[in-house]
């Protein structure tokens, strides 16, 4: 006797009942939608896209899937440029803007995977069929398509159902899943503060469990999404779960100890960062900004434990030894995410410059040519945006007079702003070796 097991159908949501319209998906996106359609290819709007839309929220990005090959989507499209080793990916230009688009592929194989590598994966470069890309997405809110024939969403792992219940769920084995992948943790959270969802008890459980795994992922990828773990608006949420699962130990073990030292250390750190997405609802905080908040609390206190017993009698002497402390205490606690991350140098200098010169502001601008130059600087919006959340922790300090700031960098912002000091130097191009003048032919 011979059993056939049927694999589930898919959800799949008509126009009728969903909030997704075609106004809501960006026009170029939909260019390409269409003329993969046209072409006879599936095409399909797919990741937190399709989530965003479902939600009423606005996509950052838009995303599309197909089962056309990368070169025959290059040929298809003037404007396509490949990238990635790994997975070579189709990365469609339009101006400033890319949508990238990649074949339907299906996880790798673990048992294929090197026996030193135990569940981790290094290689996902096997193409399949819309249902094994499906399955082989990181949770199932991101695993939702929208299909651009029929205007509707098909959910083969159960997304439509954890949306509505806002939870955050992996596909698959959550002990499985995040030792294939440790990154998806971090992922996990920043998706559940992102979102306001929960994250679902057993995925919970496996990332407080398998945290310590972070130390097999690459440094690029940790790197890159540290700085996304300090996403706007929702970074105090983000980074109360990373320390309580643990997974804030496995990244930043300093910052992690600085924390569980005392209550009173990440009360400080919390309300520090609650003041950061209290900022970002007037300007997006950049990844510099980010970290001055995070550290701000630990580095006040490296400053009043090193500061002198005698005063310094000169006061242009005073606030030069002063910054220089600012300066020594941020980088005592930056150095550990610079040097086992890599962190950029253009983000670590800013913060620098931001806790150093958080004092410029106290005094009022007179218009001179120094608060012209200081205001006409590249980096002046963070270092303002800094310096306010500096000022906002720390209520017995007189808050500078910033509306006097802000009237000057109105009155001078259409003068341009000054070079980057921070941005990497455009080195001259290396010429080559001269040719020899030719000879005059001998004479006979």
């Amino acid at each position: 006797m011979f059993l056939f097991h049927r694999k589930p159908k898919p959800v799949i949501l008509p126009r009728t009942q969903h909030n997704i319209s075609r106004r809501d998906i960006d026009p170029d996106a939909l260019k390409v939608l269409y003329r993969l359609s046209q072409l006879g290819h599936e095409a399909y709007l797919v990741g937190g896209s399709v989530r965003d839309l479902l939600l009423g929220r606005k996509p950052k990005d838009f995303d599309v899937g197909t089962d056309a090959r990368p070169n025959e989507i290059r040929r298809e499209f003037r404007n396509c440029f490949l990238v990635g080793r790994r997975f070579r990916l189709a990365h469609i230009v339009f101006g400033k803007k890319v949508i990238e688009t990649a074949t339907f592929r299906k996880a790798p194989d673990p048992n294929a995977a090197p026996d030193d590598q135990g569940l981790y994966q290094a290689e996902d470069n096997t193409f399949g069929t819309p249902e094994e890309d499906a399955l082989r997405r990181d949770f199932t809110v991101n695993g939702l398509f929208y299909d651009i024939r029929t205007f509707a969403v098909i959910d083969y792992v159960g997304g439509l159902r954890d949306l509505k219940a806002r939870r955050i769920r992996a596909i698959g084995d959550p002990n499985i899943r995040f030792r294939e992948d440790p990154v998806r943790m971090m992922r996990a959270l920043r998706f559940a503060a992102k979102l306001g969802f929960d994250i679902c008890p057993a995925d919970l459980r496996a990332i407080r469990r398998y945290a310590p795994e972070l130390e097999n992922a690459s440094t690029s990828r940790l790197c890159e999404e540290i700085q996304r773990l300090l996403l706007p608006g929702a970074t105090q949420r983000c980074l109360r779960l990373a320390h309580e699962t643990g997974v804030l130990r496995a990244l930043l073990p300093t910052l992690d100890a600085w924390l569980r030292a005392a209550p009173a250390h990440r009360d400080q750190t919390w309300a520090s960062l609650a003041a950061l997405d209290r900022a970002a609802a007037a300007r997006e905080p950049t990844p510099a900004v980010a970290f001055v908040a995070l550290y701000w609390p630990m580095i006040r206190q490296t400053l009043a434990q090193t500061a002198p017993q005698a005063p310094e009698p000169n006061p242009k002497r005073a606030r030069a030894h002063l910054r220089q402390a600012r300066r020594a205490a941020a980088l005592q606690a930056f150095n550990p995410i610079i040097h086992k991350y890599r962190l950029p140098r253009a983000v670590w200098m800013t913060a620098l410059d931001i806790i150093e010169h958080r004092d410029r502001f106290d005094a009022t601008p007179k218009g001179t040519p120094s608060d012209g130059r200081f205001i006409r600087h590249p980096l002046y919006p963070d270092l303002r945006q800094g310096a306010q959340l500096i000022a906002a922790l720390d209520p017995a300090r007189p808050a500078p007079d910033f509306a006097a700031w802000d009237a000057l960098h109105v009155r001078l912002a259409p003068h341009g702003a000054l070079p980057n000091p921070h941005a990497g130097r455009r080195r001259r191009p290396r010429r080559g070796k001269r040719k020899p003048a030719p000879q005059a032919p001998a004479q006979p």
